[in-house]
């Protein structure tokens, strides 16, 4: 299993309260009683070793490359960049249809989970 660099930032800056309202990121969190709050964001600053993260490095060429191709904002880019680079299905929680197109164009599987 596999995350990007950029959501990872985001649910970060989500977590911490990067941001003055209270979003479907942050919410879980600021729903914690406080005694609960400090591990679970403890908990988020740390990826799990079973959870991967491609680095820009690595992704920057290509995302370079399919930028030609499809009109994405960077979180689509980098995530179509990621499943063709690790050949990976991906799932996600809200309907995209720019990203989902371009990931089939790229003969990735994409299925939206709730």
């Amino acid at each position: 299993m596999f995350t990007t660099g950029c959501w990872y930032v985001r649910l970060c800056q989500a977590v911490l309260g990067g941001g003055p309202r209270t979003g479907v990121l942050s919410a879980p969190f600021e729903s914690l009683p406080p005694s609960m709050r400090e591990p679970a964001v403890q908990a988020v600053m740390s990826l799990p070793a079973d959870i991967g993260l491609p680095s820009l490095g690595e992704l920057g060429p290509l995302i370079g490359h399919l930028r030609r191709r499809y009109d994405l904002n960077l979180l689509s880019i980098e995530v179509l960049a990621a499943a063709v680079h690790l050949h990976a299905d991906v799932y996600i929680s809200a309907p995209s249809p720019r990203l989902t197109e371009a990931l089939r164009l790229e003969s990735r599987v994409v299925e939206l989970v709730c």
